[in-house]
């Protein structure tokens, strides 16, 4: 029988899918393709631990002629979190740590937090200044949870006042996010100095108080190395990336896999594609030994082929199991993949109705939403548009992979979204 990521292949009648509906994909991202939308595109879908579309359209690099495939490499960016968390998992099956441990017991540079502080509307008087630079003491401790959750407090662009940016400068500059930063993944500073300057600047909110989208897990990439003592590209193969088979994803790319790494192209000033980083050029594929390694998501995050994160969504799929091995155990899958922040909505694209769980933004309701789907999936995307969801109510994952930094940033690039959609509809 052949196979996709050493995943059965199948017809879709036989999974409960309309291949005629799922031919719609292809289609459209041909479309897209041939439009000049993005340089190139891949999609998978999978249901009952069957393989039922593969396509694949488009360039590595949209002025040269080297087709993309399926086992190109794509920078992961913030798609490496749920990885992430799966390593973070295994360590909390062991009890090497727990979600409720305070960062400080391996990451004691992060006591003492301090917390901007607002004035409140009863606390004005006409004629005051506003204190830019008034803080308060953290109510507690930043805990792993905190950290899972994006509850932190942690800096980010969209929270931290701009009053701190001079101190959040030095945890960015030269990782290519920060308006005007030209220094694309070519950092002054060490992985762990731009992580240990976010010491330096006030949390946003209380822990635990306000879900955003910040440096949670870059902290989390260093707690793991103090935790364990390995270097994170070493503990990524060891607990996940090894077991599950996922030969040709890694932080950095191997000389004799450089033809198969995309270029990272952008927008530019009209709307239009532009190439931003080159094989050739890319910190990924230099060979230095910066040891650029983000389980976050900066510089690239980790490198991975659609086959084989089609192993790990499988595995996700299947409880923390896959091909008889056991990543994690079927009730540690769940809690990972439950909503942990309540009532309050995540707003990243994802459309209304969005909780977050451990490393993944969790569906909580159908209700309101402008695409069906069901109450209980959950996934995450990357900068560079690449994007995964998990239903388990149906059995079924998907997968969307492009090569475009900020993707998702532009109001009229929704293949995504419509690739979920589509799959929704080819159910039968």
């Amino acid at each position: 029988m052949s196979d996709f990521g050493g995943l059965p292949l199948s017809d879709a009648a036989e999974v409960g899918l309309s291949a005629e509906r799922l031919d719609r994909i292809s289609r459209q991202m041909d479309a897209s393709v041939a439009a000049q939308e993005v340089p190139g595109v891949a999609t998978v879908v999978a249901r009952g631990g069957q393989v039922v579309h593969t396509h694949v359209a488009g360039q590595l690099d949209m002025d040269r002629p080297a087709e993309l495939g399926m086992d190109s490499l794509f920078r992961m960016y913030s798609q490496s979190k749920p990885v992430t968390s799966v390593v973070i998992m295994t360590l909390f099956e062991e009890g090497v740590l727990f979600l409720d441990d305070p960062i400080t017991k391996w990451l004691p540079e992060f006591e003492n937090r301090r917390v901007v502080a607002y004035p409140q509307a009863d606390e004005r008087v006409k004629g005051m200044p506003l204190e830019m630079g008034s803080t308060v003491a953290a109510n507690r401790d930043v805990t792993i949870f905190d950290l899972m959750t994006m509850t932190s407090g942690m800096p980010g662009m969209s929270r931290t006042p701009s009053a701190y940016w001079h101190q959040y400068h030095p945890a960015m500059d030269g990782a290519g996010f920060l308006p005007g930063d030209e220094k694309i993944n070519d950092p002054s500073r060490s992985y762990e100095e731009m992580v240990l300057a976010l010491a330096d600047v006030p949390l946003h909110a209380q822990p635990g108080a306000v879900w955003n989208y910040g440096s949670d897990f870059d902290v989390l990439s260093l707690l793991l190395e103090r935790a364990t003592g390995q270097a994170l590209d070493d503990l990524f193969q060891e607990r996940v990336l090894g077991p599950l088979g996922m030969q040709d994803t890694d932080f950095y790319c191997a000389a004799e896999k450089r033809d198969r790494l995309v270029t990272d192209h952008t927008w530019d000033e009209e709307g239009k594609l532009a190439v931003r980083d080159r094989p050739e050029t890319a910190e990924k594929a230099a060979g230095s030994n910066r040891k650029l390694m983000s389980g976050n998501g900066l510089f690239g995050g980790l490198l991975s082929t659609p086959r084989d994160y089609a192993r790990f969504a499988q595995m996700l799929l299947n409880g923390g199991e896959l091909d008889g091995t056991r990543i994690l155990g079927r009730k540690t899958v769940e809690l990972m993949t439950t909503n942990h922040i309540g009532e309050r909505n995540i707003d990243l694209g994802t459309g209304p109705g969005y909780g977050f769980g451990l490393g993944y933004a969790v569906r909580k309701a159908i209700g309101g939403s402008f695409t069906p789907g069901s109450s209980g999936t959950f996934g995450w995307g990357g900068a560079a548009g690449t994007y995964f969801f998990v239903d388990p109510d149906e059995d079924l994952w998907g997968m969307f992979f492009t090569h475009v930094f900020g993707y998702q940033f532009l109001p009229t690039a929704d293949l995504a979204t419509r690739f979920e959609k589509m799959t929704y509809e080819a159910l039968v």
